[in-house]
């Protein structure tokens, strides 16, 4: 198995596996063997494990305390029946655990939660910090076959920006785009299967519904599939790889994006050009939690309307898997789809309970309050700049 750090999402990493070295943190890899490791029970004792590196044979074990007695560090000794090797490994939740060593009574601990291959890894009191939180990523093989799948109505704009990121990790006859009745001819091409969807009226509940059915039959068909909004882009951090080797070694049953809004600044940039990548010409976003959702998974999955949670509310959030959301693309464009989405009959519970509504506003007004200040009419969001190693993603 993997020991994946819920604060950076990435591995533990035991290197060239010598006695008396540190363990570090490293993007998950199928050519590093210093990344797999075996719980081994400790005899007799309940929750209690040794963590053995496959390779080398070499234990986890905690070291020294600090003076203060607050932290200590961690190490790799060749004897797993070193006392120091055992670790109670206990339960948190959504599938994350918490391994305490039994000799010091510290917490395995990312220091600072920081993505850093040279990140601390020790000791530290627990404190249910995200750094202090782990998953155990076991049980099936990675990779496999993999489909993915959105609905659109008239998405002459967005629906090639995602068939152009999609198509490249995955094959045409692998795509599916549920098309609600388009006739603006953005869904008459080549590149993807057409699934022609009918309803007199659009409504969150009836679209889950159609997305959700699909999904649980794509996977009799496939071993991962992904499902998204047209205009949403999942993307690991570039610098573990792409989407297709994210997909290569994905082995939970589902996991949960990172929702980022890219933001068009239209006092400074420019309107969208279509024949330009979409970060050569965008350099803000800010990140967004109503758009970390679970949409990758390898289980038929429930989810509430909109796809932002499961129905059980279980997550499995990976923070080096962003969503990153382009409903904030381009303020013009933003306001000529509102415009199309009116036009649409709408279910009755969405309009009573508001459901949608931000798509469709169409007082300039308060469509630029919304556009620049989601959170709050009095408050901006907090952006961010778009690192220089995401320009090239989408």
């Amino acid at each position: 198995m993997r020991v994946g750090s819920v604060a950076s999402g990435k591995v533990l990493d035991a290197g060239a596996a010598r006695a008396g070295d540190p363990v570090r943190q490293r993007w998950p890899a199928h050519d590093r063997p210093g990344q797999w490791w075996r719980l081994v029970p400790v005899t007799g004792r309940n929750h209690q494990y040794r963590l053995v590196e496959t390779g080398a044979g070499l234990a986890l074990t905690g070291q020294d305390r600090s003076p203060d007695g607050r932290t200590g560090t961690v190490a790799l000794e060749p004897d797993a029946r070193d006392p120091r090797a055992s670790w109670w490994v206990l339960p948190q939740a959504d599938d994350e655990y918490a391994l305490v060593n039994t000799v010091t009574g510290l917490s395995l601990d990312l220091w600072d939660g920081s993505d850093h291959d040279e990140a601390h890894v020790g000791l530290a009191e627990f404190w249910r910090a995200p750094q202090q939180r782990w998953r155990l990523h076991t049980g099936v093989a990675p990779g496999g076959t993999r489909a993915v799948m959105t609905m659109v109505y008239n998405e002459n704009v967005l629906l090639p920006i995602w068939l152009r990121y999609y198509s490249r990790f995955f094959a045409p006859e692998d795509i599916y785009v549920l098309d609600h009745g388009s006739t603006d001819g953005s869904t008459d091409g080549p590149g993807f299967t057409r699934v022609p969807v009918h309803n007199e009226e659009f409504g969150v509940g009836w679209q889950r519904d159609v997305c959700q059915r699909h999904q649980h039959e794509l996977l009799r068909r496939y071993d991962v599939v992904l499902h998204t909004d047209v205009d949403e882009i999942v993307a690991p951090d570039p610098r573990s790889g792409d989407l297709g080797d994210y997909i290569d070694r994905f082995d939970d049953d589902f996991v949960t994006c990172d929702g980022y809004e890219i933001l068009h600044m239209k006092d400074t940039e420019p309107p969208y050009d279509p024949t330009r990548p979409v970060l050569d010409q965008r350099g803000t976003w800010f990140p967004n939690s109503s758009y970390s959702k679970p949409l990758l998974a390898r289980v038929p999955m429930e989810w509430h309307g909109g796809f932002h949670e499961r129905k059980d509310r279980a997550t499995r959030r990976d923070p080096a898997l962003r969503l990153i959301h382009l409903h904030r693309l381009d303020y013009d464009y933003g306001l000529i789809r509102n415009q199309v989405r009116t036009r649409r009959p709408r279910a009755r519970m969405d309009l009573d309970r508001g459901w949608g509504r931000q798509n469709r506003l169409l007082d300039a007004e308060k469509f630029h309050r919304w556009f620049y200040h989601p959170g709050s009419a009095a408050k901006p969001v907090r952006t961010e700049p778009v690192p220089d190693h995401w320009r090239h993603v989408v």
